[in-house]
């Protein structure tokens, strides 16, 4: 049983591809700093050339591509009806939103390099080497982890398989002679491909970011069920009366707490840098997700309209399918954000618990003791949840609001479409 216990799964056997192939891929759209599993730095002159084609790929798609697509706005946005249009002016707004956040995510790449290439990720690899290799406690949260990347993995798959549907979708259509026509809808398809492309620059930094604070909160789960275990030892203090054994126990629980509340400030330094240099990227997405839930409210109004069930189509019912698909994704990211705040109150009431015990009361615990404990509880109590660009709280208040904040620009523009038909 315990050789099964220890066996590898499937997660922990082929963890180093998957980072590879994230790796990779991250490449291509630029993202050179982004590196899940640093092995040796790269070569200077392979370093240089991967760097220059970043800049490159970058300011191709913020400053040529958008110049191509203003110099041809009215073919774009040329429709048949008033609702058509109304339809792509939110699809245009969603496509400049996304605009934007590739602008942030450059900049921040740029200002930024260090701190995500040296910075968190090594930061992260030596707490997954020193903190985790000697791990031996239960397993749950590294099955929580992997499930979280998992359940990332596959919806961002789906995500990227909607949005090709929706490009072929898009490619068709009227099979109109008129050319017209024809350019506007052939001038749609690579708007849609260029909206594929900004999502997938942008998603890459939110996945790392997901990930980097998926890596924190397994750190988080398992100091919880170390400090657990030091618990424990605390109880055993009360049973030796010995002086001789009693200090020898208190001298090793001294040093444990020490290196704890070591493990604790590094985990929380990657916490509040990561959130640091991703909280303009993760505005971006948040604006993205109210577009997108706002597009997916009023594509449902559009295909519940008595009198548009007529124009209901494919490529309406493949916007809706993601927009709700990216707001699962945005859903996940503040779950993990508040699961980490309830470990860090989790974390304090473990700190609390020492203080309960009569052994740990001075006189009978010395001087030193005490004072790891109280410093491990200041630590903790002086944590507070950081805020996005100092306006957003990254947990489960910000999607009530963008969902509540949607409804409300949802029947804005209901109101608005009554308008429209009223003035025909």
């Amino acid at each position: 049983q315990r050789g099964n216990m220890d066996k590898p799964n499937f997660w922990e056997r082929h963890e180093a591809k998957f980072y590879t192939f994230g790796h990779f891929y991250a490449n291509i759209y630029g993202q050179v700093m982004i590196d899940y599993m640093p092995h040796e730095p790269l070569k200077g002159p392979l370093k240089v050339l991967l760097i220059a084609y970043s800049h490159v790929f970058s300011l191709a798609l913020i400053v040529v591509v958008p110049c191509y697509f203003g110099y041809h706005y009215r073919l774009l946005m040329a429709a048949v009806d008033s609702r058509m249009q109304l339809v792509l002016y939110v699809g245009f707004a969603n496509t400049l939103i996304k605009y934007v956040t590739v602008v942030l995510t450059y900049m921040a790449n740029t200002l930024h390099f260090r701190g995500i290439n040296h910075g968190c990720t090594m930061r992260r690899a030596r707490l997954e080497e020193d903190f985790m290799a000697g791990y031996r406690g239960p397993r749950w949260p590294k099955r929580r982890f992997e499930t979280f990347m998992y359940y990332k993995f596959f919806l961002i798959n789906i995500m990227m398989i909607v949005q090709v549907c929706g490009i072929f979708a898009s490619s068709g259509g009227d099979e109109s002679d008129d050319p017209s026509a024809q350019a506007s809808r052939a001038l749609r398809t690579q708007f849609a491909i260029y909206s594929f492309v900004l999502w997938n620059y942008t998603e890459h930094m939110a996945d790392y970011f997901f990930w980097m604070n998926s890596n924190v909160l397994k750190y988080l789960r398992v100091l919880q069920q170390q400090l657990m275990r030091a618990l424990q030892r605390v109880r055993l203090l009360a049973r030796s009366r010995r002086r001789g054994m009693f200090m020898a126990n208190c001298s090793r629980l001294c040093d444990r707490l020490a290196a704890l509340r070591q493990n604790f400030i590094e985990i929380h330094a990657l916490y509040v840098e990561s959130f640091r240099i991703h909280q303009l990227q993760l505005l971006g997405l948040t604006l993205t997700t109210l577009i997108n839930n706002l597009t997916n409210f009023f594509t449902i109004f559009n295909l519940v309209s008595a009198h548009s069930l007529a124009n209901a189509s494919y490529p309406v019912l493949i916007s809706v399918l993601y927009a709700f698909t990216y707001y699962l994704d945005t859903y996940i990211v503040t779950l993990v954000n508040e699961q980490i705040k309830q470990e860090m109150t989790s974390l304090a009431l473990v700190i609390g618990q020492f203080s309960g015990y009569p052994s740990l009361q001075p006189p009978s615990l010395d001087q030193e003791a005490s004072l790891r404990l109280e410093q491990f509880s200041l630590q903790i109590l002086q944590h507070r949840p950081p805020m996005l660009c100092g306006l957003l709280y990254l947990d489960r208040r910000l999607i009530y609001l963008i969902a509540v904040t949607a409804f409300s620009y949802f029947i804005t523009l209901v109101q608005f479409d009554l308008y429209l038909q009223n003035t025909r």
